[in-house]
């Protein structure tokens, strides 16, 4: 096929003919050989290179993206540690509030009883000492030195009122299910109303059979001294039970007319509380070298997954080889840290369990990690091996393959040209339709005609007269379409602002109301407001002036809008509102070429207290509507710095209170500076005036509206002259 190409340029270059289809033929053929020259040199050279270059790269690839990997899997099993270590905890913490929640309603109600002795009869109860208790049985227990020394008058009236608590006890031990608990109310007296459970209920309390126990004075027992002492509930440390293993007791004194009358008590075993017991750090979860522990405020593990090595429960091996750690978890702090155990290296995240002081851990053996990543990598090298390997094989037949369809397009093309070449055989022709065209208004019509004579002179001066009426013509249509463009890009330039300002003012909240407008003195401005509520019960509200009207003011407007408003979601304290300006200012100042600015005022209002935050960076003084006193006046604002001006300021941060009915008025000085045809200013007196004598409790569309049509009759038939913006909310405090 090439040496049949060959032949036909031969043949061309051979004749002497000046014919301009010949000429076409042989440009074309020349043309497309040499393309195709170029794009199968250009497409072979490609794929080796890239072939070459992936066979020398392969191993750093491999190894690189092992790298990466290595380092994503290892900060994620650190997420994922103290993920465990701060759920568990808040877990483990919110299970003792629990069992401290029921100490409390047993008090309380204890409390009501003695009271009011009045509406309390007698409630019969088990003795304790003359039959066998069995679980979810009320009992009384009475000590060896009240049997002893007698049961007085007192006494028994005593047993008669508190025995009322024994319904209470029964209710609130249906929430243990059949866990070993024990509800427990001691009597200063020295007798007890209680219930137990256990995990057999067909056999009595075993710590009631026990004669040892039976001679034990109630009142020296450890929870109710110190219950009795500290005068507050308390979290007992824990201690060994003479039938179930660990407990772990919470307790909480209670008083009749005023005086100290007694101690409510409720003890469960770890073993029943699956919340910090073996059963809720269930090795199912993790891998079988992972461990969970508690540490309690005294440094010893309490609860441990380990069932050897240092970290078993009970051990003080952990605060003697790790004292630092130690001391930063019974402080009460959360953190992780890489720990050497018995030559193995650990992660291991902590958290506080606040209420008992104790501390959370979870470890997770880097080991395991790294195993991991191991297999990944030896993955990672099997494939890009094989990818090699593939692409090696593919190389090849996609070369031949290309070049194929190269010269397939390239005999297509010179037919194509063959059959082409006829249109320009008769110069005159085409000549004559040219002008033609021209005559007709075609004045991009261009005779393209190389005769070497005066038909091309001809042709030639008729392409300049055509170029100078098409630059004409251009430059007439250029401009009218400029001006089409120029009021279409204003237009979608104001709709793109509008959407970018909060137009649904419905939260379908009744705790508060708000309304806003903005009117552009041009197509686009640089006024601006926002609202949001950052949590259910703080409104965050904005108003803002930006140097300059036009494009460049709603450009900057954009950034500034963005800027303070993404500060502003980060704040985790009302009082951190001066950092947000101040941090939004350091950010508009940088790449401030312009050396534009942006007047702020910016305002936290708490919904459920009234209280309003805010901070002026060189804006009007709003008003404020008190409903007390019926009256709008000016707020007292400091006058800080605009944002943009200067980096690295500080902003004064003020606040008020704010009670129920009370009204926020927000503006831009388009308000008070807009004048009408004798350059009289609109002002800050009208302005106060005009709101004291609308109706304060009217809507605030209403309010708006009125202060609106006021500026109006002011301002006559005079042009607006900056941009016009008002925000109002009106508080609605819940009673």
């Amino acid at each position: 096929m090439i040496n049949a190409l060959e032949k036909i340029i031969h043949k061309f270059e051979s004749e002497q003919s000046k014919d301009i289809r010949s000429r076409v033929v042989r440009l074309v053929l020349i043309g497309s050989i040499l393309t195709f020259a170029a794009l199968s040199i250009i497409s072979f050279l490609g794929l080796f290179t890239t072939w070459k270059i992936l066979e020398f790269r392969s191993e750093d690839l491999t190894q690189s993206t092992a790298d990466y990997i290595e380092d994503f899997a290892e900060k994620q099993a650190i997420h994922h540690v103290q993920g465990i270590a701060n759920i568990k905890s808040k877990q483990i913490n919110r299970s003792l509030i629990n069992i401290a929640d029921d100490v409390e309603f047993i008090v309380d109600t204890m409390n009501e009883i003695m009271s009011n002795p009045q509406n309390h009869s007698s409630r019969p109860l088990s003795n304790a000492r003359e039959k066998a208790i069995y679980a979810k049985e009320p009992y009384i227990f009475y000590s060896k030195h009240l049997l002893d020394s007698g049961i007085t008058e007192t006494v028994r009236k005593d047993v008669e009122l508190e025995s009322n608590i024994a319904d209470c006890l029964l209710s609130i031990s249906d929430f243990y299910g059949n866990n070993d608990s024990s509800l427990i109310l001691c009597s200063k007296n020295g007798f007890l109303i209680g219930i137990d459970r256990s995990l057999t209920e067909d056999k009595p309390i075993a710590w009631l059979m026990n004669d040892a126990l039976k001679n034990v004075d109630l009142l020296q027992r450890p929870w109710y001294i110190k219950a009795k002492k500290e005068g507050k509930l308390i979290f007992t440390d824990l201690f060994q039970s003479s039938s179930s293993g660990l407990h772990i007791a919470c307790a909480k004194p209670y008083y009749a007319g005023g005086e100290f009358a007694g101690v409510a008590y409720v003890g469960l075993s770890l073993k029943s509380m699956s919340v910090i017991s073996t059963e809720m750090l269930d090795k199912n979860q993790h891998r079988s070298t992972d461990i969970d522990f508690i540490l309690d405020n005294k440094g010893e593990i309490v609860v441990s997954t380990a069932t050897e090595g240092k970290l078993i429960a009970g051990k003080t091996d952990f605060a003697t080889d790790f004292p630092e750690l130690t001391e930063e978890m019974k402080a009460g702090k959360a953190g992780i840290s890489v720990l050497n155990i018995d030559g193995e290296e650990y992660y291991i995240a902590y958290a506080p369990i606040e209420i008992t002081s104790w501390s959370f851990a979870s470890l997770l053996k880097k080991e395991d990690i790294i195993s991991a990543v191991k297999m990944l990598k030896t993955d990672v090298s099997s494939r890009m091996s094989e990818f090699q390997f593939g692409f090696s094989r593919l190389l090849w037949p996609l070369f031949i393959i290309s070049s194929a369809i190269l010269l397939i397009l390239l005999l297509i093309l010179f037919r194509f040209g063959i059959k082409s070449s006829d249109k320009f055989v008769k110069p005159i022709q085409e000549l004559t339709a040219g002008v033609k065209d021209i005559a007709s208004g075609d004045f991009d019509k261009k005779l393209d005609i190389r005769t070497g004579d005066e038909i091309e002179s001809l042709a030639v001066c008729f392409n300049t007269m055509t170029d100078e009426l098409k630059t004409y013509m251009a430059n007439l249509t250029k401009a009218t379409a400029d001006k089409e463009r120029i009021a279409t890009e204003l237009n979608v330039a104001t709709n793109i602002q509008i959407s970018m300002l909060p137009r649904n003012f419905d939260f379908n909240r009744d705790d508060f109301e708000i309304y806003a407008t903005m009117h552009a003195a041009k197509e686009v401005g640089g006024d601006f407001y926002d609202f949001y509520l950052l949590d259910e019960n703080h409104l965050m509200i904005t108003i803002a002036d930006v140097s300059g009207k036009g494009v460049p003011a709603a450009l900057f407007m954009a950034n500034s809008k963005t800027i303070l408003k993404n500060f502003a979601m980060t704040m985790t304290n009302p009082d951190d509102l001066s950092a947000v300006m101040k941090l939004a200012n350091d950010q508009l100042c940088q790449g401030n070429d312009e050396m534009m600015f942006v007047t702020v005022f910016m305002g936290l209002l708490d919904l459920t207290t009234g209280r309003f935050i805010y901070v002026n960076g060189g804006h009007n003084p709003p008003l404020v509507y008190h409903k007390s006193t019926d009256q709008f006046e000016y707020m007292d604002v400091k006058q800080n710095i605009v944002l943009a001006m200067m980096d690295e300021m500080d902003f004064e941060q003020q606040e008020i209170k704010l009670e129920s009915g009370d009204i926020l008025y927000l503006y831009t000085d388009g308000v008070t500076e807009a004048m009408d045809i004798n350059n009289n200013q609109y002002g800050e007196e009208r302005l106060s005036n005009c709101l004291n004598k609308v109706d304060k409790n009217a809507d605030l569309p209403t309010i708006l509206k009125n202060v609106r049509d006021d500026l109006s009759d002011h301002v006559g038939e005079a042009d607006q002259s900056d941009d016009i913006t008002m925000l109002a909310v009106r508080l609605k405090l819940k009673n």
